[in-house]
C-alpha cells in the first residue's frame, strides 16, 4: 500500500481510472499478477502474486516491449537491433529487461512514478506525490491468508462510508469483478481457490459481507444487518470463519502474514535481520484472537488504527 503525501485527497474518479489503467498495463508488462486492489481518495492497496523467476523467449519479450512502449518506440527498436546482432549484444539487452520482470519494487516504482508525472502535468503541479516508497506485507499463498487480505482491501470503501456494499465501489477488485471485469474475476477466483466464477463469487461474498458486518468501536462504516441477512438468504449457509476486524495495522506493518509454519520459515531464512534474543518468528494477531494466521512483527502499540 502507499499513501499520498500529507494525506492529500489526490484521487478523484478520473485519477482512479487512470491509476487502475496504468496498474494493469505495467502489471502485464512486468508479469505481476494483481489479485485484488482498491484505490481510495488518498491511498491504495494491492494484493499481488509475484513470480519467482520470469522466463521469456526473445519473441515474447519483443511482443511485451512493443505492447508496452509502442511498436515504433526506442526500446523496441534497440531490442530489434540487438536481435539482429545476436551474441553478447542481445544478452546484455535481454538481461536488462528480464531483471525488471516479476519485481515488486520495479512494479511499484514505475506505477507511482508514471502516475506522478501524469498527475503533476494534469494539475500543473511540481514535487513528490507520495508519502513514502511503499509498505508491503509478505502474505502466504494460502486460501485463508489470501481471503482475509482481500477482504481487508475490498471493505475499505465500506469502512470509509463511501458505499454500503463493496460491489458498488468500482475502484476495487471486487466491485470491478461484479461489474464484469474478467481480470478481476480471475483474481477473486484465485483468492478463494475456485475455478468457477459464479461459485467463487458466492463464496467470497458470503465471507466478505460477514466480515464487513462487524462494527469496530471508533470506526465509521460497516455492512448493514439488512444486507447481511439478504446475502445469507441468497447465498445459503454462513461459512465458519473468524471475524475480521478491519483497519488493522498488521495488514500494512506486519511484514509477513500466514500460517505459523510459513512465518517461521521466513524467519529462519532471514534470521540475521533479527536480534540474537529473538528465538522464534511467528506472533499471533492480537486483533484476531481466534485466527490461525500469524505475523512476524508483534505490534504491541495500537494494532488497530
Amino acid at each position: 500500500m502507499s499513501r499520498a503525501v500529507g494525506g492529500e485527497f489526490i484521487f478523484g474518479p478520473a485519477e482512479k481510472e487512470k491509476f487502475v489503467g496504468m496498474m494493469w498495463k505495467i502489471a502485464d508488462f512486468l508479469g505481476i499478477e494483481v489479485l485484488d486492489y482498491v484505490v481510495m481518495s488518498n491511498h491504495y492497496h494491492q494484493l499481488v502474486w509475484v513470480p519467482g523467476v520470469v522466463e521469456l523467449s526473445d519473441r515474447d519479450l519483443h511482443c511485451r516491449l512493443r505492447s508496452y512502449y509502442g511498436v515504433d518506440s526506442k526500446e523496441a527498436s534497440i531490442f530489434e537491433k540487438a536481435l539482429s546482432m545476436g551474441g553478447a549484444a542481445l544478452e546484455i539487452v535481454r538481461s536488462g529487461h528480464l531483471k525488471r520482470m516479476g519485481n515488486i519494487s520495479e512494479f511499484e516504482k514505475v506505477l507511482k512514478q508514471g502516475f506522478s508525472v501524469w498527475y503533476n502535468k494534469r494539475n500543473k503541479r511540481r514535487g513528490t506525490l507520495w508519502m513514502e516508497r511503499f509498505k508491503s506485507v509478505l502474505v502466504e499463498d494460502s486460501i485463508d491468508a489470501r481471503e482475509i487480505t482481500a477482504a481487508y482491501i475490498d471493505l475499505n470503501p465500506v469502512r470509509a462510508e463511501m458505499v454500503e456494499d463493496p460491489k458498488n465501489y468500482r475502484f476495487c477488485g471486487y466491485g470491478a469483478a461484479m461489474s464484469g471485469d474478467g481480470r478481476c474475476r480471475l483474481g477473486i477466483m484465485r483468492v478463494v481457490g475456485i475455478d468457477d466464477w459464479e461459485n467463487a463469487a458466492a463464496v467470497y461474498r458470503l465471507k466478505l459481507v460477514k466480515r464487513g458486518h462487524v462494527q469496530i468501536a471508533g470506526k465509521k462504516g460497516a455492512i448493514k444487518r439488512d444486507l447481511l441477512l439478504e446475502t445469507l438468504e441468497q447465498g445459503g449457509q454462513m461459512p465458519q470463519s473468524e471475524l475480521l476486524r478491519l483497519r488493522v495495522r498488521y495488514f500494512s506493518d506486519g511484514l509477513v502474514l500466514g500460517s505459523e509454519s510459513f512465518v517461521e520459515e521466513i524467519f529462519e531464512h532471514y534470521r540475521g535481520h533479527f536480534g540474537e534474543k529473538r528465538k522464534s518468528g511467528a506472533r499471533p494477531i492480537r486483533a484476531l484472537a481466534d485466527s490461525p494466521l500469524r505475523v512476524i512483527r508483534d505490534l504491541r502499540l495500537n494494532p488497530i488504527s
